[in-house]
């Protein structure tokens, strides 16, 4: 048998829209700017699978000046790619946390942070702190967190989580995780609010919505789920192809690929073919649950770090000309519907 040489590029189709910075996330980013006044903190959520690809240059700009906690939401997602947390920590120092809803100490370690911050600020009136970060990257799952462990006697959630982008429309109203002082916290506490997923104006190439997509960070259905499933085939190829050995042998081929999903999970059209829009949709849901490797899917490598610290410096649009791009993606997308 032929030796199996998986690709080693992507090509993603020219259709791939370049944009989600949607009315929404305009109108939030403008309110999240007029808040900062009253801000001495902000918790900036991303992806830990898309350490790189999930974070906003322009919505860095714009609360530069505050203390700033990097939290890395999802890490148990990313555990199969153990170099990832040097590669972040070289460039965050110690102002950040690998944040897994179900370990009860990532969430201690990040309270702690606060605390630092907090006694730092020592304000009579207590400390205020906003979460932000893209689309769908754990922002209302943390705070409801935060709030359960800092004030365990309040259980109910008070920011709306879901599993798609978008489910946080407006700026929440202040929520105390920290009790004051006198009950042994800070100050008058520390209050939160949650914000809107602020996507970036324009995306440089096709593969970096692709990844976005991949962890749900914009509208289900602007991507098709089979051509999400040809990149995730394309990469766990790279990663390791035995990772889905349950489905078929190692194949560079979605549709044959597909067809073996489809065949083992049950996903067949009447008349007995093979369904291969379900089965690409069930393919998806076995990763994003960790069922198919568990690994970053952004670059981290020396030269790609560099890479990134450049364009973070020297960014290749400018924000009227992000909005020029924008408007012409989406004149594109709109032409090719």
């Amino acid at each position: 048998m032929a030796k199996f040489i998986p690709r080693q590029t992507f090509s993603a189709p020219n259709s791939i829209p370049k944009t989600y910075y949607l009315g929404h996330h305009a109108a939030g980013e403008a309110k999240i700017v007029k808040s900062l006044s009253n801000i001495s903190l902000i918790l900036e959520c991303r992806d830990f699978r898309l350490p790189l690809s999930t974070h906003n240059p322009q919505l860095e700009r714009a609360l530069a000046g505050r203390e700033r906690i990097v939290v890395y939401t999802k890490s148990d997602l990313g555990v199969d790619t153990p170099s990832a947390g040097d590669a972040l920590r070289r460039l965050y120092g110690d102002r950040l946390v690998f944040w897994d809803k179900h370990k009860a100490s990532a969430t201690k370690s990040l309270m702690k942070k606060v605390k630092e911050v907090a006694r730092a600020v020592d304000s009579l009136t207590g400390m205020r702190a906003l979460i932000v970060g893209m689309p769908n990257v754990g922002k209302s799952t943390l705070l409801n967190t935060l709030r359960r462990t800092g004030t365990p006697t309040r259980t109910a959630k008070v920011a709306k989580t879901g599993d798609q982008a978008g489910v946080t429309r407006k700026i929440g109203t202040p929520v105390r995780i920290l009790e004051s002082e006198d009950k042994g916290g800070v100050g008058d506490g520390v209050y939160v609010l949650d914000t809107p997923g602020i996507f970036q104006p324009y995306v440089d190439d096709g593969e970096t919505m692709i990844k976005i997509a991949l962890v749900q960070g914009i509208k289900k259905g602007l991507i098709p789920d089979e051509i999400l499933a040809d990149y995730l085939l394309f990469r766990m190829n790279l990663w390791n192809p035995e990772i889905y050995a349950r489905y078929c042998e190692p194949t560079n081929e979605v549709n044959e690929f597909l067809t073996a999903v489809a065949k083992k999970d049950g996903k067949i059209k009447t008349g007995g073919g093979p369904n291969w829009q379900e089965a690409a949709s069930r393919i998806l849901s076995q990763w994003r649950s960790g069922n198919l490797g568990k690994y970053v899917l952004d670059d981290l490598t020396e030269d790609a770090v560099q890479e990134y610290r450049t364009r973070m410096l020297e960014p290749k649009l400018s924000f009227n000309q992000a909005k020029k791009q924008q408007k012409l993606a989406r004149a594109q997308v709109k032409a090719g519907a």
